[in-house]
């Protein structure tokens, strides 16, 4: 038995080298493209479609996983990426959406376990595919993905559990779940989600999950998760009288394919390489292939907040992010399986900062009397206190049983339209980085649109828009 236990003779050789794209043009933030090993040159005609990444301690080496089952590993990740090379690790796991590198091993997520890889002889390829935990209940629904891999500080595993569409038919319909350290045991730590593609554990714990619309998920939405809670979906509720309400979202998404009609996972920036948002949370767009600036508050206790859409363009529909402790850059990869506007059906960029000034929204606040935007850099005063350079308009969504909602007047639900709101003002605050749009009754609502085009005080134009919820407005 020992002489069978220590692995065999590699099976996947070449390692096959690619050369990366680099991003041009004078943005703040531009695009490089890590070239994937699919073509004439890779000998198994392995279709990846990258769906998990995580880096080693040598950040420079990167593993991937790939919705057809294969775990690739590549390596000479560097300024210019002009020497990528590329070694399949692994290969016949069950449609892995989720990759985490704890203590050098690679745990992959799929629909059946989370896999512990063994390279046992130091071939460059995994021997041995140990099952880690496999106590998540599983049926043959096709929609019944596991979806994204994330620890947190005390080493606890977290994904999320796609449903059914309909009632649930087993205790992990879905959930968000959690596995201990050892992989000993595995609980569930909230419920109501239909189709969650994606999570995140943040800096001091914070888990963040998004949803997709469908049945009771009137639109994408992105939540800051609590033990115990429950996020919409009446059918995966798991209790014994249908729920009649929900926790509410950070922020509900306007559902279409310019913003994010299939809602990725979440990524904090930990790096101070990557400008100016350090702590933040940025969530991705698996339909729109997007990316989104996050920012939140807590009002009486009900969290709520705005995203803004950063400018950048990506080849496939991303969802699962890693910041790079080496370079300090956020990398991500996505795939296109469903619905995405995405032209390549797998993609690994790096969203990489190029020192040049950011002028984008960075907080969002309700007050008594308005919406407080703080910006990144400071503002011409004349342009951003121009009302005529804002436009505001709101809208609810309709929580129900129905697929998804129509965007409705906040006067009238029966009519299918947006309102415009007139606004008493804009004033520039003290720190000239600060707006406070007055909107004068302002109240709870699902969505509201902030549209601008102002100046920077150094004459740069900054033109964007803002979508944020509103779940209280407060008293003082």
């Amino acid at each position: 038995l020992p002489a069978l236990t220590k692995g065999g003779a590699p099976q996947w050789n070449p390692v096959i080298e690619t050369a990366g794209v680099l991003g041009k043009g004078d943005a703040p933030y531009v695009v490089d493209t890590l070239t994937l090993p699919d073509g004439p040159a890779n000998p198994w005609h392995s279709w990846i479609r990258t769906s998990g990444v995580d880096f080693f301690a040598d950040a420079s080496k990167a593993a991937l996983c790939s919705v057809n089952g294969d775990v690739w590993i590549v390596s000479g990740i560097d300024e210019s990426l002009a020497h990528l090379k590329w070694k399949r690790f692994a290969t016949g796991l069950f449609q892995p959406l989720g990759l985490k590198i704890v203590g050098e091993k690679i745990y992959v997520l799929g629909r059946d376990q989370i896999t512990r890889l063994h390279d046992l002889n130091g071939d460059g390829e995994a021997d041995f595919y140990e099952n880690f935990n496999n106590d998540v209940a599983i049926s043959s629904h096709y929609h019944e993905f596991c979806l994204g891999l994330e620890t947190d500080r005390a080493g606890n595993f977290y994904f999320n559990k796609g449903g059914n569409l309909g009632p649930a038919k087993h205790p992990h319909h879905g959930v968000l779940a959690r596995v201990s350290p050892d992989g000993t045991r595995l609980d569930v730590v909230a419920t109501g989600y239909r189709a969650p593609n994606g999570l995140s554990v943040g800096p001091n714990d914070e888990l963040t999950s998004s949803d997709n619309e469908g049945n009771w998920v009137p639109s994408s939405r992105v939540s800051l998760v609590k033990p115990g809670g429950f996020y919409g979906h009446v059918h995966t509720a798991h209790t014994p009288t249908p729920p009649t309400d929900h926790d509410k979202p950070v922020i509900w998404l306007p559902h279409n394919y310019d913003l994010d009609n299939s809602s990725g996972g979440q990524v904090w920036v930990t790096s101070d390489k990557w400008g100016p948002f350090k702590g933040d949370m940025l969530h991705t767009s698996y339909g729109a292939c997007a990316l989104f600036k996050v920012g939140y508050e807590t009002v009486d206790g009900q969290v709520q907040g705005g995203a803004v859409k950063l400018p950048l363009k990506f080849e496939s529909g991303i969802m699962r992010g890693r910041f790079n402790e080496r370079d300090g850059q956020l990398y991500l990869c996505g795939l296109v399986v469903w619905q995405s506007k995405g032209p390549r059906t797998g993609a690994f960029h790096r969203v990489r900062y190029t020192g040049k000034p950011v002028n984008a929204p960075a907080e969002f606040h309700v007050r008594k009397n308005g919406v407080e935007i703080k910006f990144t850099t400071a503002l011409d005063t004349a342009s951003a206190a121009d009302a005529g350079n804002w436009s505001v308009e709101q809208w609810n969504l309709i929580y129900s049983g129905n697929y998804g909602s129509p965007e409705v007047s906040t006067s009238d639900p029966s009519k299918r339209s947006h309102d415009k709101i007139t606004l008493a003002g804009v004033r520039v605050l003290p720190d000239q980085k600060s707006v406070l749009i007055e909107i004068p009754g302002i109240k709870p609502v699902s969505q509201m649109r902030i549209k601008f085009s102002v100046k920077a005080a150094d004459g740069t134009p900054i033109t964007s828009e803002v979508f944020n919820t509103i779940h209280k407005v407060p008293s003082k």
